[in-house]
């Protein structure tokens, strides 16, 4: 009998182990309040934290908390994370606190320098999968007017992939756009995008390639295509704004309406991103430029998107977004450029 509580006693403390390890790490804010749980991540300026709560025996978990990052006074962890600096440089392994708003991360070559919490820009967990790597949003848009049943409908949505230790990083995005009256043939624009970056060593540095089609009926444009490939540096990267500058060259086929055949040329192209975010309030903007220069001909194109969000509640947020092109030289009779500007409703995953 003795030999079998013995037995039991040792399948209990088994099953009760991995609940127990679950509360590992451990964070301390300005206030000081003191949470553990596990770090799910940083992002935006924000410290995503699950907690654990105390249960009869063991530890589970209590909910998620997000913690503007500039509050966090020490963290200490067991599990083994990727944290990247604004100099660009990678650092993965536990983390502790030697001092207040220090860090030092153990590699598996030893500790790391003190590291001041203002140089972390980001965190992620070494063992998520392809889902936890992703992020993005979707926001739908709707305006009317009584004239002529004016209706406009927008669809913006993107998504963004970081792959283990930040080697590459793959950004879609998609933007439609249809304006419908009783009185004319309703009008459409859409644009898909691709964007993948290559880190290129420890610095901000990075081989960039692009591929983007587009549809514009305002603009008499039935399709155009661009595939290119070039270099790109994050100026500035901190846990409220990123910068960065893009250039090389790419491949243009188009083909406008009235025309038979699709017109192919090269271009040097020049992209501007910026992005600004404000943690404390759930407030980003986003601005980015692209510039093509033909270089068989002196044509020169320049597109503007600019995108104002607010979050809301839970996942949700407002949105306005507006967008610019211009074309020195289109097709005799056919527009410049076109403008739009929309307001959406959107949500986050």
């Amino acid at each position: 009998m003795r030999e079998v509580a013995k037995a039991l006693l040792m399948v209990v403390c088994l099953l009760g182990a991995p609940a127990i390890a679950l509360a590992q790490d451990a964070v301390e804010v300005t206030n000081g309040d003191k949470f553990t749980g596990d770090v799910r991540g940083l992002e935006k300026g924000r410290l995503s934290f699950r907690t654990a709560s105390a249960g009869a025996g063991h530890q589970r978990p209590a909910g998620t908390l997000s913690i503007i990052w500039t509050e966090v006074v020490r963290l200490t962890t067991t599990q083994e994370l990727e944290l990247e600096l604004r100099s660009g440089e990678l650092l993965v392994g536990t983390v502790s606190s030697p001092a207040a708003g220090k860090f030092v991360v153990r590699t598996a070559t030893g500790p790391s320098r003190v590291i001041d919490r203002q140089e972390v820009i980001s965190v992620e967990r070494r063992e998520i999968g392809f889902r936890a790597r992703t992020t993005g949003s979707v926001d739908f848009g709707l305006s009317y007017a009584s004239a002529e049943n004016a209706r406009t409908y927008t669809l913006t949505a993107e998504a963004s992939h970081r792959s283990p230790q930040y080697v590459y990083e793959n950004e879609v995005g998609v933007d439609s756009w249809l304006s419908a009256r009783d009185d004319v043939e309703r009008l459409t624009r859409n644009m898909v995008t691709l964007d993948s970056r290559r880190r290129l060593g420890t610095n901000r540095w990075y081989a960039l390639g692009k591929f983007m089609g587009q549809q514009d009926e305002e603009l008499g444009l039935d399709a155009r295509f661009v595939a290119g490939g070039g270099i790109g540096r994050r100026l500035v990267q901190s846990s409220s704004a990123r910068f960065l500058l893009e250039g090389g060259v790419n491949y243009d086929g188009e083909k406008y309406r009235g025309f038979g055949s699709y017109d192919n040329s090269a271009e040097v192209f020049g992209d501007v991103i910026w992005e600004w975010f404000e943690p404390g309030h759930s407030t980003e903007v986003k601005l980015v430029g692209n510039f093509f220069v033909a270089l068989d001909e002196n044509r020169q194109r320049i597109q503007f998107d600019g995108t104002l969000r607010r979050d809301i509640f839970w996942s949700m947020y407002w949105s306005a977004n507006v967008t610019q092109s211009f074309d020195s030289e289109p097709p005799v009779g056919l527009p410049r450029g076109a403008f739009g500007l929309s307001f959406g409703l959107g949500w986050t995953f």
